[in-house]
C-alpha cells in the first residue's frame, strides 16, 4: 500500500536494518522478564492441541504452508499462556510460526518457568529464542500466511523467499467469539469485580469527608479488587476524575494535581481488573451530595441511551455501526453527543480493548455474533465542568432464532440520586428496577451486613 502510494510521487520507502530508537536510547534499562504461566483448560475451554488443529484446518483451506503470528494477544490465546511483559495486559513478548506439523514459539529463554516446560513438549510446541525469529522467517518457503493488519513491514520483508498470503488471522474471530467456558468465566469475573466495586461505592460515600483525592480513591478501589486473590492485576490504569477532570476522557490523576473529592460535583470512575476467569471494564458516575437538575438531566439522558442499546433486539448480520445511534438518540434529541465510540470488544483474561467488533460511527464491517463481549458506554463531557459515562460489559446472545440482543455482564447499581425519573418511560423504569434486583440477588450473600444494607438501598425500586 505504501509503495503504491509513494510511487505516484516518484518516491520510495526504504527499510533500514537498525532500530533508530535503540541507537539513541543509550541508557535503556534491560527488560525484566517474569515467567509466564500456562492457563488451565478450566478457564480456556479449549486445549492448545485443539486450537492448533483449528488453525491448521484454516491453513489447509487456503493452501498456506506456514502461518506467522505477531499480535501478542493472539499468541497468548492460541497457546493458553499468559505473561506480564506489558502493563495491565497478561501478555509475553513473542512471535509464533505454525506449520502443518510444527509449532514454534519465539520468546526469551527466561520467560517460561522450568516446571512449565513439559506442557510445551507434550503438545509438540518448540520453544526458541526470540533472537532466532528473524533467521527463521528468512528461511520460510512456500505459501506463508500473514495478517496484513497486524504484521509489520519488517516481518514481510524478511519473507522474500516465500509467497505471502495476506488474509485476516483466523485467531481474530476465534478469540472474539468466546466459548461456553470463557462466557461463564467472564460472568464470574464480573461478579467478583462487582463485589469490589460495591465495597468501593459504599466506602467513598462514607469516607469522602476524610480528604480523599482522585489518586487515593483509585488506590482504594485497587485495594478492594486485590482483596480477592483471583484478581491478578488491573486491566488498565484507573480513571478517577472529579468535576472538570471527569470531562477528560482518558484522564490520569497525579498526586500533585489531583482534585480532592467533595459532595459538590460529579465523580467519574472508569476501571477494571484482570482475573483468570476474565477481564472487566466498568464506568460509574456518582454524586456524593445533591446534584443539580442539569446534572440529573444529563446523567439520565446518558442512561436512556445505555438502556436503549442494551435492550434493543437486532437481526443477525448487524454490525456495531448499525446500532451505534441507539445509544446516541436520547442525546441527539437534546442536541448533545459524545466524541468516542459507544463500545469495544473485551478479551477473556487478555486485553481490555479487543477487536474486531466495535460499536461506533466508524465502519467495522464486522457482524456482532453470539459469544462476543462488547462494552456499552455512552457519555457526555462538558469541558471545565464535569463528565458522565455509564459503562457495562455485555454479552451478545441469541434473543430469537433470527435476532440477537445484549445481556449485561457487569452487575453494579446505577447512581439512583442522579436519575431524573420524570425523564424515564415506564419501560425504562422497569428495566432499571429489574437490573437492580438482579444485582442485589447476585451479590447479597458475598457482602458484610453493612455493605449489603447499602446495596439494598442502592437497588430499591425507583418508584
Amino acid at each position: 500500500m505504501w509503495s503504491k502510494a509513494l510511487s505516484q510521487t516518484h518516491s520510495e520507502l526504504t527499510a533500514i536494518p537498525e532500530n533508530l530508537v535503540d541507537t539513541i536510547w543509550k541508557d535503556r534499562p534491560a527488560h525484566q522478564y517474569q515467567p509466564a504461566h500456562v492457563l488451565d483448560e478450566k478457564y480456556t475451554g479449549l486445549s492448545v492441541s485443539h486450537k492448533l488443529k483449528m488453525i491448521r484446518d484454516e491453513m489447509k483451506k487456503i493452501g498456506a504452508d506456514h502461518f506467522i503470528i505477531s499480535p501478542l494477544d493472539e499468541i497468548a490465546w492460541l497457546f493458553n499462556i499468559r505473561g506480564s511483559d506489558v502493563p495491565y495486559n497478561p501478555l509475553l513478548i513473542s512471535y509464533a510460526i505454525i506449520s502443518a506439523t510444527e509449532a514454534a514459539l519465539f520468546l526469551d529463554p527466561n520467560a517460561i518457568a522450568s516446571n512449565e516446560l513439559s506442557y510445551f513438549s507434550k503438545n509438540n510446541i518448540e520453544l526458541k529464542p526470540y533472537a532466532n525469529f528473524e533467521d527463521a522467517i528468512q528461511r520460510l518457503q512456500g505459501n506463508v500466511w500473514v495478517d496484513p493488519r497486524s504484521t509489520s513491514w519488517w516481518v514481510a520483508l524478511q519473507c522474500d523467499s516465500a509467497i505471502l498470503i495476506e488474509k485476516t488471522s483466523p485467531i481474530v474471530m476465534l478469540k472474539a467469539v468466546k466459548n461456553e467456558t470463557e462466557i461463564k468465566g467472564m460472568h464470574e469475573a464480573h461478579r467478583i469485580d462487582a463485589i469490589a466495586m460495591v465495597k468501593f461505592l459504599q466506602w467513598i460515600e462514607n469516607h469522602w469527608r476524610d480528604g480523599i483525592t482522585e489518586v487515593t480513591a483509585a488506590d482504594q478501589l485497587e485495594k478492594f479488587r486485590r482483596e480477592d486473590a483471583r484478581c491478578k492485576d488491573l486491566s488498565f490504569s484507573t480513571i478517577c476524575g472529579f468535576a472538570d477532570h471527569g470531562a477528560i476522557v482518558h484522564y490520569f490523576a497525579h498526586a500533585a494535581t489531583a482534585h480532592t473529592i467533595t459532595d459538590q460535583n460529579l465523580i467519574l470512575i472508569d476501571s477494571g481488573g484482570q482475573y483468570f476467569e476474565g477481564t472487566t471494564d466498568i464506568t460509574r458516575t456518582i454524586h456524593l451530595g445533591n446534584p443539580t437538575l442539569e446534572q440529573k438531566k444529563h446523567y439520565t439522558l446518558v442512561l436512556k441511551g445505555h438502556l436503549a442499546l442494551r435492550h434493543m433486539p437486532f437481526p443477525r448480520g448487524v454490525t456495531g455501526e448499525h446500532i451505534d445511534a441507539l445509544a446516541r438518540a436520547p442525546l441527539w434529541q437534546a442536541h448533545l453527543d459524545y466524541g468516542h465510540g459507544t463500545g469495544h470488544g473485551v478479551g477473556c483474561y487478555l486485553c481490555v480493548h479487543e477487536g474486531p467488533q466495535r460499536i461506533s460511527y466508524g465502519a467495522s464491517g464486522v457482524a456482532l455474533r453470539p459469544g462476543m463481549m462488547v462494552s456499552n458506554e455512552p457519555g457526555l463531557y462538558f469541558t471545565g465542568k464535569y463528565g458522565i459515562r455509564i459503562e457495562n460489559v455485555c454479552e451478545i446472545t441469541q434473543d430469537t432464532q433470527d435476532f440477537l440482543i445484549m445481556r449485561d455482564v457487569t452487575m453494579v447499581p446505577y447512581a439512583r440520586r442522579l436519575i431524573d425519573v420524570a425523564l424515564l418511560t415506564d419501560q425504562e423504569i422497569v428495566w432499571i428496577d429489574e437490573y437492580h434486583r438482579a444485582v442485589f440477588a447476585l451479590l447479597e450473600k458475598d457482602l458484610s451486613s453493612e455493605i449489603r444494607d447499602w446495596l439494598q438501598s442502592a437497588t430499591q425500586p425507583l418508584k
